[in-house]
């Protein structure tokens, strides 16, 4: 409890003062005293001072300067005013009174055979003794926690312990995609965290005694008031401390086991947190000799199946998901962005809740049982999974490869299935998609060959001759045979007008002969193309793609 004017009127100095205005503002807050020798109080003032003075030159300001004073008092939370009454001052300006009573501000008159220094003595022995009050207060709400941690604490304890500390339920949930997940709350409480509506939220303002933000949250019964506190840590989920206050209201000292509950929770959350990332650490150590071959005896393979909970004769798919942003494969995207990696994993889990997943720089690698059985019907899954991803993230498009049915006992052959699906079609496209390695056909074949020369073979030489000399009529031809031969789509796709792609077409066939109307020379251009697609692949060029199949 902060000292108050009415514990100041209770001092021995002013026993026999008198107050004359702002009855009102007895609750006003006291943090400092000062002498004011001059009027000039807005060049010094600090929020809560209580002012002590014999108003000198104040008979010569007029009532409008009098009434700026008293405002600015107000503007900066003045506690009260004390004035003393001498000889040059025998009455207060009834400006001064009237505003006085305005802003709540008490007027205190003192005769002028108390001395100033009594008044400050006893006032700052009131704030000492407040300040020695409060700190032996927190150390022992401290202690309280540290003890707490000291035999293994747990968030339900913590939970518990403010509970009873500030007399309210207490609730500690996490938020993931704005969904509010309870974790604890006190044994006092049935209340959770779904009684919070968490996105309406508003920051409350900061105190000078608080070093967390705070938020009001209104609740499904408005009845009841809320304070919500986010826990600062620097993990993936979102951690916050829910107050109900529906016993008693809070108090400004109630802040302390507030914040030492906030301080131990963020301790225990991290705590939690690194537990968790050993044991991530561990599984993805496993994932990695399983997909890599690296188990050598039956022993330790039956152990990893029974690790996962897969069994030796089921089928299984192996997925791969990529993201790549202005064509370009994102090298550390799932490290810089550990959120979207685990929203990934999530929405995987909504068709698959045993997934095992393994999260690497720019892949995720994930293994689900074959159920539906269906090619089809698992695509149909996965691009529900790409059109919610590629709702919510529109700068960067999303690569999903996936192998065969196989068993455990095949991981790594099939793992480098799905992976070299993407690696080609990644290069073959430049926006999302969901692809299995038969999807490719024949590219799968086209680029299983080691040598570059050979590769670049298949490259008809007018195309090529276009590519380097023509560059505006190669992309109309390109974006021709993307659109499947479809003039107005084209001329859309190139923002020209449809005669005049029917005129770089013509202009094609005349520098070159390419036929399009023939299917079989309309396949051979196609495979042209796709091949100078991937050498055009700056993160995936001539050699280096072939050393990272």
């Amino acid at each position: 409890m902060s000292v108050t004017m009415k514990d100041v009127c209770h001092i021995d100095s002013l026993q026999s003062a008198q107050t004359i205005a702002g009855y009102q503002g007895q609750d006003n807050l006291v943090n400092n005293v000062m002498i004011m020798e001059a009027p000039d109080v807005e060049r010094w003032i600090t929020p809560h001072e209580l002012l002590i003075t014999a108003l000198p030159g104040f008979d010569q300001l007029s009532v409008t300067e009098l009434s700026k004073f008293m405002e600015t008092l107000h503007k900066n939370s003045c506690s009260a005013l004390i004035v003393k009454m001498t000889r040059f001052i025998t009455q207060i300006p009834q400006t001064i009174v009237t505003q006085c009573d305005h802003y709540q501000i008490p007027l205190i008159q003192i005769p002028e055979t108390i001395k100033y220094s009594d008044i400050l003595l006893q006032v700052m022995q009131l704030l000492f003794n407040e300040k020695n009050r409060l700190l032996d207060q927190y150390k022992t709400i401290n202690q309280q926690f540290v003890n707490l941690a000291i035999h293994g604490g747990s968030m339900q304890s913590i939970a518990d312990m403010l509970a009873t500390l500030i007399h309210n339920p207490v609730t500690i949930f996490q938020v993931k995609d704005n969904v509010e997940q309870t974790i604890v709350h006190s044994k006092n409480s049935t209340n959770d965290s779904a009684l919070f509506q968490f996105t309406k939220r508003q920051p409350l303002p900061k105190k000078g005694y608080t070093n967390y933000q705070y938020y009001q949250a209104p609740l499904m019964d408005s009845t009841v008031q809320q304070l919500i506190v986010k826990i600062p840590q620097s993990r993936v989920d979102e951690v916050y401390l829910g107050i109900f206050i529906q016993q008693e209201p809070i108090r400004d000292i109630d802040f302390m086991a507030i914040e030492n509950a906030v301080n131990f929770t963020q301790m225990e959350a991290l705590k939690r947190s690194a537990v968790k990332q050993s044991m991530r650490t561990y599984a993805n150590d496993i994932i990695d000799d399983l997909i890599n071959g690296k188990i050598t005896t039956q022993e330790q393979f039956d152990s990893t199946l029974a690790h996962f909970k897969l069994v030796a004769n089921q089928d299984y798919r192996i997925t791969v998901i990529q993201t790549i942003q202005d064509g370009q494969l994102r090298p550390e995207y799932f490290t810089d962005h550990p959120k979207e990696a685990d929203r990934i994993v999530n929405l995987f889990k909504r068709y698959w809740p045993e997934t095992i997943y393994r999260i690497r720089q720019n892949r995720i690698i994930l293994i689900f049982e074959n159920k539906p059985t269906s090619i089809h019907q698992i695509k149909v899954q996965l691009t529900q999974i790409l059109d919610h991803l590629q709702s919510e993230s529109q700068k960067q498009y999303f690569q999903i490869g996936i192998s065969e049915a196989c068993h455990p006992n095949q991981f790594k052959d099939y793992s480098l299935q799905a992976l070299k699906t993407l690696q080609i079609a990644s290069g073959l496209y430049k926006r999302s998609f969901t692809l299995t390695y038969n999807d490719l056909g024949f590219y799968r074949f086209l680029f299983n060959t080691t040598d570059i020369n050979q590769l670049r073979s298949f490259i008809p030489e007018e195309l090529m001759e276009l590519y380097e000399n023509k560059p505006d009529l190669y992309q109309t031809l390109q974006v021709y045979l993307e659109k499947n031969q479809n003039t107005k789509e084209s001329a859309n796709a190139l923002f020209i007008h449809p005669k005049t792609m029917s005129y770089r077409l013509a202009k094609i066939k005349e520098r070159t002969g390419i036929n399009l109307a023939n299917v079989d020379e309309a396949f051979r251009i196609n495979v042209g193309i796709r091949i100078l697609t991937i050498f055009n692949n700056h993160t995936l060029q001539g050699d280096e793609f072939f050393a990272n199949h």
